[in-house]
């Protein structure tokens, strides 16, 4: 097949792209700039000139290219996880959709786990979400009283993954394009994440690695490679409306500040922190504003950080197959890639 990926010179894409060629197919990449389809070229991708940001210039790219499948591994609102940014990415796959409907092709699109982010004051949570659950979360489920979550905080959060379910609904819309939508875990592996890579620039600078209350906030998560494989499987074989869950096992922030100290060469002891000091946010900041608050960009790795995001993939494993190799994400950051 023909396969057209966006964000194919990120972390996921990336990996994804390589894992695809290696199945024999003929793969694609949306380049923003020169420098971007030069990098393609030197990875064996074919540059496609397009902009994932712009509606128009990423629907002239897919008519351009007339790729059986598109993968999107790219967002807008995954950068600054603010409302508008996530609706943003609704716009991308409407322009997407409109131009692969004219050859019929597929759609698989990169959601992300955070649509069953909640708040539990750093404790963890028993609910584990399956890829049947109702979307989006009612603010009782995920910023719940107890979890002393600042109410304008939690109204920004819950805007934002309404938005974002909101896009992945248009990708599972009825018409003549087959689509998929994937929600990948803790992505780990190869060194990659900017959400693990802040926490461990935060450990480095302070001496120890932080979390939110107890450090029992607690996410599922999935190797880099194995979510490659689950791309694979998704563009080959899910059928049109398919929810999938990439995700291995589950782990914990205080496990997640553990394996961070090893890495840096200190004691297993971390810092507990208020869920404030992981976003960077000062508290009086928050207190003095009114009408809506949109966390600065740099909250964005804060926010993913503590919430539990427990997922089953049981559904995704017996659909396709699939079966994750890695659940070392602990053993990896102390002494595997993050740490070289």
């Amino acid at each position: 097949m023909k396969i057209l990926i966006t964000g194919a010179t990120g972390y996921i894409g990336a990996v994804a792209a390589e894992a695809l060629g290696t199945r024999g197919h003929q793969i694609l990449g949306l380049a923003r700039s020169q420098r971007s389809a030069y990098t393609l070229r030197e990875r064996g991708v074919e540059p496609v000139m397009g902009d994932f940001g712009d509606p128009v210039s990423l629907a002239n790219a897919v008519h351009e290219a007339r790729p059986d499948v598109v993968l999107s591994t790219a967002s807008v609102g995954g950068a600054s996880g603010d409302q508008a940014a996530f609706a943003r990415d609704g716009e991308a796959v409407r322009a997407m959709r409109e131009a692969l409907a004219d050859h019929g092709g597929t759609l698989v699109f990169t959601s992300g786990s955070a649509v069953f982010g909640v708040f539990n004051g750093g404790d963890a949570t028993d609910t584990v979400y399956d890829e049947d659950t109702r979307l989006p979360l009612p603010a009782s489920v995920f910023a719940p009283e107890s979890a002393g979550v600042h109410a304008l905080l939690a109204a920004g959060f819950g805007a934002a993954m309404a938005a974002r379910v909101e896009t992945e609904r248009a990708v599972l819309a009825d018409g003549n394009v087959r689509g998929v939508v994937v929600r990948p875990g803790l992505v780990y592996g190869r060194g990659g994440n900017s959400d693990l890579r802040s926490l461990i620039d935060r450990a480095r600078k302070e001496g120890r690695a932080g979390h939110w209350g107890s450090g029992g906030t607690t996410q599922s998560y999935v190797h880099v490679e194995d979510l490659a494989e689950l791309f694979c499987l998704a563009a080959e074989l899910a059928p049109h409306g398919t929810i999938l869950h990439g995700v291995t096992a589950d782990i914990t922030q205080r496990e997640l500040g553990r394996a961070i100290n090893r890495m840096i060469g200190t004691d297993e002891r971390t810092d507990s922190l208020s869920l404030l000091q992981m976003l960077g946010i000062d508290a009086g900041t928050v207190g003095d504003i009114g009408g809506s608050f949109t966390p600065p960009a740099t909250a964005a790795s804060g926010i993913s950080l503590s919430l539990n995001k427990r997922l089953s993939s049981e559904n995704t494993r017996k659909l396709l197959d699939w079966s994750p190799k890695r659940a070392d994400i602990g053993d990896d950051i102390a002494f595997g890639s993050y740490a070289n």
